[in-house]
C-alpha cells in the first residue's frame, strides 16, 4: 500500500509539474546521456584561467569532434587544450545525484561546470567520474582543461620521464622514432574516449570489478565482487546481484544482500561481496571451446525502487602457471602460447570497434592465440572482442624504459596499476598483468645511451607496481618483461641463425625483424624523390626521413646484411624475404623447444601502427607481408616443423634436416603420417613418409635426414601431416640457400 500511495502522489506531483512548466524534463531513473559531438577548443598555452567561464564567448573557437585525440583531428598540439561543450540536463529531484563520467582523457584533465571547479584526474587510460549534483542546471557550460605536455628533452625526456604513457609518449613505433630530438611528436592527448552524463537516485554505481576463486573447484567457483559507490546520505539499500547467460543458454544466479551505504558523495567507498555458483560454464580460448559470456548485473534500490545499476560482461575461467614446467594451463588444460605483439595506433581515439575486429581476425587467420598489448592500455572495445573472440591477452601496464626515479611517482604508478586492475579486470581474456617494459635496472644496454644510468634506477618502481599487480591471484602476474626474455638475434645482435640454438627462459616476449611494406604502400610514406638514398651509411642524409617513420638503416644494412640490389623492388623483396625467413626460423626453432623451456611466445610486432617502416608483418594499412604468411605457416596448431641444422648450406657438402610433428591440439591423431619432399634443380634429393601417432599436446622428432646439396640453386623441403583418413592437418615448406 505505501509504494502504491508513493507512486500516485508521484504521478500528481508530475502532472502538476508539466502543467506549469510544459518545457520541463523529469528524469527517468537511473539515466545516462553521451556527450558525444562536436566541442569547442582553444590553445592553453600560455596558461589562461578564464575558459572556464560559462559567460565566455566561445562561439570564435576551433570545433573538434569528441571523443578523439586532437592530432588525429589535425590539431598537431602539445600542452594545454581547453575544451568546451554545453549539454541539458533533467530537473532534479531533492534525492537524485547527477554525474559527469569520462572513458578517458590524455593526459591530467581539470573540469569545471557552469563556473564551478567539480574535478581533476591524471592519467590517460583511465574511466573517472565527478559529481556534479550541486552545480548542474537545465543548461550546462562544462570546461575542461586538458594537459598533454611536451617534456624537456635531457632533462626529464627520455630517461627521466613523468607521463604514465607508455608507448604513446616514448617508444621506436612512435613518429621521430625513440632516440631523436622529435620523438615527441604527434602528441595523444585529448579527450579521447566517451563522455556521458549519468544520473541516479540516491546512489551512484562507479565501478565493479567480478573475479572468480577457485578454492572450491572448477564445477564451484566464487565470483569475488567489489564494487565502488556514492551516496548522498547514510542509508539502508538492498543490493541485487545476478549473473544472466550472455551468448548461450544456461540457468542464472542470484544474490540480494542489505548493505549499509555510506553518505560520500564526493569519494568513492566500496562494498564486497562473494557469489557461489554451482556448476557453471566456463570461458575458453579460440581452437579450444566455447567464449562462454555472462552478463553480470548489479543494482541498489530501497523502498522507493530501483537507485541505480550498472553492468559488465564477464567469463569464468582458471588461468594457471606451472611452477617448475613455466607452462600456462587454462582450466586445467596445458595451453602452448602462440602470440604477438599489438599496439593498434599512437592514437586510440581513432580505432573503432571494427578495427579492432579486423586485426584480431587476422591474427586469428594467422593461428595467433594471445596478444601481448606493448607497454600501454588499450581502447575498451578491444577487451571486449578479446572476450568474445577468445584471444588471450597479456596485459602491459603502460611503463616503457625510464621514468622519474623518486618515491612519489613510484606511488602514483601504483595507483594507477590499482586501477587498471579494477577496471578492466573482470575480462577472462586479460589472463596475464605485466608492469614494465625494459625497466633501466634490467637494461644494462641504457648505459651507452644515458651518462646517468646506475644500476638500481626504478627498481623501486617496478617492484610497487608488481606488487599492487599480484594482489590480483586471478591470473598471472609477470613483474617486468625482461631483455633477457626479448629475442632479437638477426636484428639488434648476432645473426639470424642464432634462433636455432636452445632458449633459455619459458617466455620470448619479443623477436622478429623490420620489413618494407609493399610500394603502394611506401610511396605514401616516404616522397618518391627520397625513395633511394645515395649510400647505405647510416649517417646518409638521405635516410634521416626514412628514420623518422621507424626505418633502422644501420640493423638493416650492416647488422641483418640486408642488400638494397638495383632498385627500390628489389630492396623490398630482400628486406620483405629477410623479415620472413627470419620469423619461420625463430617461431620453429621455439615451438620445437616446447616446454623445454619455452611455453610462451610473442612475435614482435603484428601491425605497423602508423605509416611507418617496422617490425609489423601487416602494414599500417592493413595488407600483410610476407611475414605474415610465414608467422601463420609457423603457428599451425598441428605443425610439421623443418629444423635445418644449420642454416648455411654449401654445394656438395653433407647437412643434416629434422622432421618434427607438433600438436598443440587437445586430441590425439592416431594412425597419422609425416610425409615429406627435398627438392633442387628439379631433382629429388629426399622423400618418403613415416607412420606416427600424434598425441595431444606434444612435439616429436620424427626422423633426420643427411642432404647433399648438387649445385648452388636453392633447395625446397615440404612436409605434410595427414589424418588416418588423409586430411591434411599441417603443410609447411622452407627455402634454403646454398653456397657454392
Amino acid at each position: 500500500m505505501n509504494i502504491n500511495f508513493r507512486c500516485q502522489q508521484s504521478t500528481l506531483i508530475l502532472g502538476f509539474l508539466l502543467l506549469i512548466v510544459p518545457s520541463l524534463v523529469i528524469a527517468q531513473l537511473p539515466s545516462t546521456k553521451n556527450l558525444a559531438g562536436e566541442w569547442q577548443i582553444r590553445n592553453g598555452n600560455p596558461p589562461s584561467t578564464e575558459a572556464w567561464s560559462d559567460t565566455l564567448d566561445d562561439s570564435q573557437w576551433q570545433s573538434i569532434k569528441v571523443p578523439a585525440n586532437w592530432y588525429s583531428e589535425g590539431v598537431d598540439h602539445q600542452g594545454v587544450l581547453w575544451y568546451r561543450t554545453r549539454f541539458t540536463l533533467p530537473v532534479l529531484a531533492a534525492d537524485d545525484m547527477a554525474t559527469l563520467v569520462f572513458d578517458g582523457v590524455d593526459y591530467q584533465a581539470d573540469i569545471w561546470l557552469n563556473n564551478q571547479k567539480v574535478g581533476r584526474h591524471k592519467g590517460y587510460f583511465q574511466r573517472f567520474s565527478t559529481d556534479i549534483t550541486d552545480v548542474s542546471r537545465i543548461d550546462n557550460v562544462l570546461a575542461v582543461r586538458v594537459d598533454s605536455p611536451y617534456e624537456i628533452p635531457g632533462e626529464i625526456w627520455s630517461f627521466h620521464k613523468q607521463l604514465i604513457k607508455g608507448v604513446f609518449n616514448h617508444h621506436d613505433t612512435r613518429p621521430g622514432g625513440a632516440w631523436s630530438e622529435r620523438g615527441q611528436d604527434a602528441n595523444s592527448g585529448g579527450i579521447w574516449a566517451p563522455v556521458v552524463s549519468h544520473i541516479s537516485r540516491g546512489a551512484v554505481i562507479d565501478n565493479v570489478l567480478a573475479v572468480p576463486d577457485w578454492q572450491r573447484g572448477l564445477q564451484h567457483p566464487i565470483l569475488k565482487v567489489s564494487l565502488d559507490y556514492r551516496a548522498n546520505r547514510n542509508r539502508s539499500a538492498v543490493m541485487l546481484l545476478r549473473l544472466v547467460p550472455y551468448n548461450f543458454i544456461g540457468p542464472s544466479y542470484q544474490l540480494r544482500k542489505n548493505v549499509s551505504l555510506v553518505a560520500s558523495p564526493y569519494n568513492k567507498q566500496s562494498l564486497t561481496a562473494n557469489f557461489l555458483l554451482d556448476n557453471p560454464e566456463l570461458w575458453w580460448p579460440t581452437g579450444h571451446g566455447k567464449q562462454n559470456l555472462y552478463r553480470f548485473e548489479i543494482s541498489f534500490s530501497d523502498d522507493m525502487g530501483i537507485m541505480d545499476t550498472a553492468y559488465l560482461r564477464t567469463g569464468l575461467r582458471k588461468i594457471t602457471i606451472d611452477p617448475k614446467e613455466n607452462s600456462w594451463s587454462i582450466n586445467g588444460k596445458r595451453l602452448f602460447i602462440r602470440g604477438t605483439n599489438y599496439i593498434g595506433s599512437p592514437w586510440l581515439g581513432s580505432l573503432t570497434s571494427a578495427d579492432y575486429r579486423r586485426d584480431l581476425l587476422m591474427m586469428q587467420q594467422a593461428n595467433i592465440n594471445a596478444i601481448r598489448i606493448h607497454a600501454h592500455v588499450s581502447g575498451r572495445a578491444l577487451y571486449d572482442l578479446a572476450d568474445e573472440m577468445g584471444m588471450l591477452l597479456w596485459q602491459d601496464f603502460p611503463l616503457q624504459w625510464g621514468y622519474d626515479n623518486s618515491t612519489t611517482f613510484a606511488q602514483e604508478a601504483a595507483e594507477q596499476a590499482a586501477e587498471m586492475t579494477r577496471q578492466f579486470g573482470s575480462h577472462p581474456a586479460i589472463v596475464l598483468w605485466s608492469g614494465h617494459n625494459e625497466p633501466p635496472w634490467d637494461a644494462t644496454w641504457m648505459q651507452y645511451r644515458y651518462s646517468d644510468w646506475q644500476p638500481d634506477v626504478n627498481r623501486f618502481l617496478t617492484a610497487s607496481v608488481a606488487n599492487v599487480l599480484r594482489q590480483d591471484r586471478s591470473r598471472i602476474t609477470h613483474a617486468y618483461s625482461s631483455t633477457a626474455e626479448h629475442y632479437w638475434q638477426g636484428w639488434y645482435s648476432g645473426e639470424k641463425s642464432d634462433h636455432l640454438k636452445p632458449a633459455n627462459s619459458s617466455i620470448i616476449s619479443e623477436f622478429g625483424a623490420q620489413a618494407l611494406p609493399d610500394l603502394v604502400t611506401l610511396k605514401t610514406i616516404i616522397p618518391l624523390a627520397d625513395l633511394w638514398p645515395k649510400t647505405t651509411d647510416k649517417n646518409d642524409e638521405g635516410w634521416q626521413i626514412w628514420s623518422y617513420h621507424n626505418f633502422q638503416p644501420h640493423e638493416t644494412f650492416e647488422l641483418a646484411k640486408v642488400t638494397r640490389g638495383g632498385g627500390i623492388d628489389t630492396f623490398i623483396i630482400n628486406s620483405q624475404e629477410y623479415q620472413a625467413s627470419l620469423i619461420q626460423l625463430a617461431a620453429e626453432s621455439y615451438r620445437r623447444q616446447r616446454y623445454q623451456p619455452v611455453a610462451a611466445l610473442f612475435h614482435f610486432m603484428f601491425t605497423e601502427t602508423w605509416p611507418s617502416i617496422n617490425w609489423g608483418i601487416v602494414d599500417y594499412q592493413r595488407h600483410p607481408k610476407p611475414g605474415y604468411l610465414a608467422l601463420q605457416r609457423a603457428y599451425q596448431p598441428v605443425l610439421p616443423s623443418i629444423e635445418p641444422k644449420a642454416e648455411s648450406w654449401v654445394q656438395g657438402e653433407t647437412g643434416h634436416i629434422g622432421l618434427w610433428a607438433i600438436n598443440d591440439h587437445w586430441r590425439n591423431y592416431f594412425h597419422a603420417s609425416l610425409h615429406w619432399k627435398i627438392v633442387q634443380d628439379d631433382k629429388t634429393l629426399s622423400e618418403g613418409e613415416q607412420a606416427i601417432n600424434l598425441m595431444a599436446d606434444s612435439g616429436q622428432k620424427v626422423i633426420e635426414l643427411p642432404i647433399t646439396p648438387r649445385s648452388n640453386r636453392t633447395i625446397t623441403v615440404e612436409s605434410d601431416i595427414l589424418s588416418s583418413g588423409g586430411e591434411v592437418l599441417g603443410h609447411n615448406e622452407l627455402q634454403l640457400l646454398v653456397q657454392p
